[in-house]
């Protein structure tokens, strides 16, 4: 009994000194790899970073995208897309999104990105507040969509409504630089 309880309190002990050093380098490795996956989505693994390659790449695979899936959609449609096959469409599309993507200038990318994320923070921002302000007025109806009179608990639903878009503005107001 006492050569068992010897065995495993050397084993938890050599166990104790052997985990940290398994632990760190499962960690070590872990930080590795996601710093790798960052890197591809960077583009720092081929030399160069920023903003403006990804937004080429996104650029490429819109473009090739878009004229690939018009010459296969119209292929029997009309007599210039009858000539190619799928393959023959794919280079097509591959060569013009190339051309694009290589030849748009750096401002034109910058400005299209910056474009499209005032739409989205447009739509995600002022959604809410069109729908908070929407139910701020129609609130409460009954089934057949006549007004209700005011309740002391709607009023209380309303006033917390109003008070969460007035933080929801304050907040961009902030974030906005608008200080």
């Amino acid at each position: 009994m006492k050569k068992m309880w010897m065995k495993l309190l050397v084993f938890s002990l050599i166990f104790s000194l052997v985990l940290p050093a398994a632990l760190a380098s499962i960690g070590d490795t872990l930080l590795n790899v996601w710093q790798k996956i960052l890197s591809i989505g960077t583009l720092s693994f081929i030399g160069i970073s920023g903003v403006v390659p990804l937004t080429r790449i996104l650029i490429w695979i819109f473009i090739f995208t878009v004229i690939f899936a018009t010459i296969t959609a119209l292929k029997g449609k009309g007599a210039p897309f009858n000539l190619f096959n799928r393959g023959q469409a794919g280079v097509i599309a591959a060569v013009v999104a190339t051309i694009s993507a290589v030849f748009m200038p750096a401002q034109v990318l910058l400005a299209t990105g910056t474009g499209w994320a005032t739409v989205v923070a447009l739509f995600l921002i002022g959604g809410p507040i069109v729908g908070l302000g929407y139910l701020l007025l129609t609130f409460p109806r009954d089934n057949n969509g006549k007004s209700i009179p005011d309740t002391k608990g709607t009023v209380l639903l309303k006033l917390v409504l109003c008070l969460l878009v007035f933080w929801i503005l304050s907040a961009m107001k902030v974030a906005a630089g608008f200080n």
